[in-house]
């Protein structure tokens, strides 16, 4: 089946727009008529260069606000630390649009108005083929656009196809697009190094910030037509054919990225565009290689396939089931993650690579207290660890920076970052938010992806290069710990995600010592680093200056703390305390659900071996949502994956069915909270959404999966082929009338595991690297 998004007309705003990528550069493709808009990004466009932004004392500041928090004096503590503790420079860097691209084609001899008598118009995404294609007939005849972003050529084709000869105009800008009376360019200029191309470049921030460019060129295909730039235009007239190369490149990457950029260009003129597509479409074939995993939810029904996809939503939210809208919001998440995270390239941030503000909503930064980590839950799993590679290859970046801070901030060894980080891989407190800036573990979660891509490669060289990392977060956590009146290790000055508590005088605090969170993620850091360190052995364990690496001292130390550490804990109410002590919130409908953390992404809760703590999870988890909490789409998808995790399964559905009923875009992007005046995209509930399909279906333990543990009724068949499980090897099965039909595992090395089926029964399969073995058939 080819998932596909289409749409009957143009898109009237940024929202129905579609999207393409190829890792570095993305546009949103409005598919006009008479005009397009292109609207660019590029990974590395941020607001400014590095900066120091560390409170110069804010290590005398932790050491009072530590003193206080013993003390009890909640008030007097964040007083302090918002005075000593946050930043004098609030705000890290920004993620910005770059520009715009427009084509204008009128027919030769037209007067350029809209044509109003098109009709058959047709928009498409294609999802599989990564290309967007626009179809209309008018007096002249058929009219064909397509447009792809190649990763292998590093450039954005624009294929214009016309019935007749057409004048064509293709236009750059970077300006304000807010209606105002005072429009406001963004950039230095715009000129034309050659006769059939315009740049458009500047530079972010100060003398060391980023310079970007911003290429196009216009390639005439019929001969005799005649290419000309003049100003910030490129005209072609008398032409069926146009063809549109957009690159674009900034010196986060290269010395001079105009000379980059024509190189680039140079070089997709000279290949020409059936070339380029062929490139573009072999790169995407790779995706759906055997290794690569793939889902089909439900049966085919070609009518519902063959609808528009704002009606097929539409039809969603009047309660009418469509398994089928599901898969296919799926399969935009595998899309987007292919388009925005790939070698090389920047990590997808809170809007992948697609943003069409200077002033981005949250800065488009990566906010680690939940939403980049989100963007990643099901890469591993779905075959795409090579995808992973550039959050990977970030945190590592990130480390000199977070030492730093632990030196200058804490006065202590190791590796700390707070809950934002940018382009730079800046570690210091981000904003001046009581509730979300001083949480100190974004670095410690971070590592633990690390650990998962360790986890499912079994890659050794991968272990000994990553360990020093992971060793410097786990060295800050001890060397910042402290031990509470009953004896149990835990942070002496955190908070628990954005959330806010009831103080025993009628107040409300953020900070406090040793919540939920922090310890589970704690507990989850230290048990992957000790994996690390059995990985690596003895002879490659060392130290470095800073003495926060795999050194033995540490690993022996980890071991004597990790039983230590403060216990999850069940209030009064029956539910998991989220803080150090049983505290009344002062929003139960919180939309971070951070004291979860150890039911999922950890599984330090299970229904199986750890009943009365599922149950206690159960409680608060119904409990938020009984009071609002999902609004948004990624809390939205990460209570999905929690009912999934504890066996709710028709309440998981009813998540993932709200993740697209409310909090979707009619071109399937999700929302930060749907319905809010200007609701911003957040791409986090894309991914989410996915991730919390998979946990619907399997539940990977390790040495331990369950399946089918969470299928609700709406889901009575489907497949799943090549799903990667940490034990070693990929899964295929299906189901139908909701049991299971078949089963088996490929061996991608030598290992075994224990499969929980639907009925209960553990059956333990041993397999061998390239080897497949059929479990039920």
């Amino acid at each position: 089946m080819t998932h596909r998004l289409s749409f009957s007309a143009p898109a009237r705003d940024w929202t129905e727009a579609l999207p393409i990528g190829n890792g570095f550069m993305g546009a949103m493709v409005f598919g006009g008529t008479r005009r397009e808009r292109l609207q660019v990004n590029e990974d590395s466009v941020w607001s400014g260069g590095p900066r120091d932004r560390l409170n110069p004392d804010a290590h005398r500041a932790y050491e009072q606000v530590r003193a206080l928090l013993r003390q009890g004096d909640v008030a007097a503590a964040q007083e302090l630390a918002a005075m000593g503790m946050f930043s004098p420079v609030p705000d890290a860097r920004h993620y910005e649009t770059l520009g715009d691209v427009f084509v204008n084609v009128v027919p030769a001899g037209g007067d350029g108005t809209e044509n109003v008598h098109v009709a058959n118009y047709r928009r498409t995404l294609d999802l599989d083929a990564a290309m967007h294609r626009v179809t209309f007939d008018d007096v002249d005849g058929t009219h064909e656009r397509r447009c792809f972003a190649s990763y292998p050529d590093m450039t954005m084709v624009h294929v214009i196809d016309e019935p007749s000869p057409a004048n064509i105009r293709v236009t750059v800008e970077r300006r304000s697009h807010e209606k105002k009376t005072n429009v406001i360019w963004h950039c230095d200029g715009i000129d034309r190094p050659d006769d059939a191309t315009v740049r458009l470049y500047g530079t972010n921030g100060s003398h060391d910030g980023i310079t970007y460019v911003l290429a196009v060129r216009v390639v005439g295909a019929d001969d005799g037509c005649r290419v000309r730039a003049m100003g910030r235009t490129i005209a072609v007239d008398g032409t069926r054919r146009a063809v549109v190369l957009v690159t674009a490149r900034t010196t986060f990457r290269s010395e001079d990225p105009m000379r980059w950029c024509l190189d680039t260009l140079d070089a997709a003129e000279a290949a020409g565009v059936e070339e380029l597509e062929r490139r573009h479409r072999k790169d995407m074939e790779d995706f759906a290689r055997r290794d690569r995993a793939t889902l089909r939810l439900g049966s085919p029904d070609p009518a519902l396939d063959a609808m528009d996809t704002p009606d097929r939503l539409a039809r969603l939210r009047k309660g009418k089931s469509d398994p089928g809208l599901i898969e296919l919001h799926c399969a935009l998440a595998r899309y987007l993650l292919i388009a925005s995270s790939r070698e090389g390239s920047l990590p997808a941030n809170l809007q992948g690579i697609w943003c069409e503000d200077f002033d981005s909503p949250w800065g488009a930064k990566y906010t680690i207290n939940i939403n980049t980590e989100m963007n990643y839950w099901f890469a591993e799993a779905m075959g795409f660890g090579d995808l992973h590679m550039p959050l990977l290859e970030h945190i590592r970046r990130m480390r000199p920076h977070g030492e730093r801070v632990a030196r200058e901030m804490y006065g202590l060894r190791g590796f700390v970052c707070h809950h934002n980080t940018d382009i730079w891989g800046d570690c210091a407190p981000v904003d001046a938010y009581m509730p979300a800036t001083l949480w100190p573990m974004g670095a410690a979660w971070l590592c633990l992806h690390l650990v998962d891509h360790y986890r499912y490669s079994r890659d050794a060289a991968f272990a000994r290069d990553c360990l020093p990392t992971v060793a410097s977060a786990v060295r800050f956590l001890v060397d910042v710990m402290e031990r509470d009146d009953e004896g149990h290790w835990a942070l002496p000055v955190s908070l628990s995600p954005e959330n806010t508590y009831r103080t025993p005088d009628g107040g409300s605090g953020n900070l406090c010592a040793g919540t939920a969170m922090d310890v589970q993620i704690a507990r989850e850091l230290f048990r992957g680093y000790l994996e690390l360190v059995d990985a690596v052995g003895a002879d490659g364990l060392g130290n470095d200056d800073n003495g926060s690496t795999d050194d033995t001292g540490l690993a022996a130390l980890v071991r004597d703390r990790i039983d230590a550490l403060t216990p999850i804990r069940i209030g009064s109410t029956g539910r998991l305390l989220e803080w150090d002590r049983e505290y009344a919130e002062t929003e139960p409908g919180h939309r971070h659900f951070s004291p979860l953390f150890a039911v999922y992404p950890a599984a330090q809760i299970r229904p199986d071996s750890t009943p009365k703590l599922a149950d206690a999870a159960l409680a608060l988890l119904r409990h938020r949502i009984e009071h609002g909490s999902g609004g948004e789409g990624w809390s939205r998808a990460w209570s999905a994956m929690l009912f999934a995790r504890l066996g709710r399964a028709e309440e998981a559905w009813e998540g993932v069915v709200r993740l697209l009923t409310d909090s979707a875009f009619d071109n399937l992007f999700n929302a930060d909270k749907l319905g809010r005046p200007g609701t911003p995209f957040q791409i986090d509930g894309n991914f989410g959404g996915l991730a919390a399909v998979l946990e619907l279906l399997v539940h990977d333990y390790g040495d331990e999966v369950a399946l089918l543990p969470a299928l609700p009724e709406a889901l009575e068949d489907g497949a799943l082929t090549g799903l990667r499980l940490r034990a070693g090897c990929a899964l295929d099965m299906t189901w139908s009338h909701g049991a299971l039909v078949s089963c088996a595992v490929t061996g991608l090395r030598d290992g075994e595991v224990t499969l929980i089926m639907p009925g209960g029964g553990h059956v333990p399969v041993r397999f061998g690297a390239g080897r497949r073995i059929g479990v039920v058939s």
